[in-house]
């Protein structure tokens, strides 16, 4: 299942990405938005080639169907890896989550625009559950667009309090 989702953020692009770039970015996100047990574990910067990757429990935001039940627990650990070419301003993100047959992949692109910063997501869901896969993807589509909202507002926040490092 694809989907588009899009941010704007009032800073440059070369803020932004840096932002991106940054542990201390995802890491208190992370805790605004709820998350329990965050653990920090990687972040590298090679060649203009940024890599963080977040361990975290989340709850679900929907509720679950019984069918759903036996793939997918209420609360699921989710170990994030976000990667950002500096230069080409574009990125992936991978989520796998633990105990699960479902994959989330994302492609990422920043761009300017009346001096905001526009970020793509390009999100692709994959479970791989015979005869229900599709019906499981939708339903986290639906959770992931409510993650991506919450974590779209509290990243703001840490946006504003951090942008300064790199204006």
């Amino acid at each position: 299942m694809r989907f588009h989702k899009q941010s704007t953020y009032p800073y440059p692009v070369t803020t932004v990405i840096q932002l991106f770039s940054d542990k201390d970015y995802f890491l208190e996100k992370h805790r605004l938005t709820g998350a329990q047990r965050i653990q920090l574990l990687e972040q590298r910067l090679d060649n203009g080639i940024s890599t963080i990757t977040v361990r975290r429990d989340v709850s679900l935001e929907i509720p679950l169907p019984a069918f759903a039940r036996k793939f997918i627990h209420d609360t699921v650990t989710l170990t994030q890896t976000d990667r950002w070419d500096q230069t080409r301003r574009t990125g992936t993100l991978d989520i796998h989550m633990t105990g699960t047959p479902a994959k989330v992949t994302c492609n990422m692109k920043l761009s300017e625009a009346n001096s905001e910063t526009v970020l793509d997501l390009d999100f692709d869901i994959e479970v791989n559950v015979p005869l229900v896969g599709q019906k499981i993807a939708a339903l986290m589509a639906r959770d992931l667009d409510r993650k991506f909202q919450r974590d779209d507002e509290k990243g703001k926040i840490v946006m504003a309090e951090l942008a300064r490092r790199y204006q």
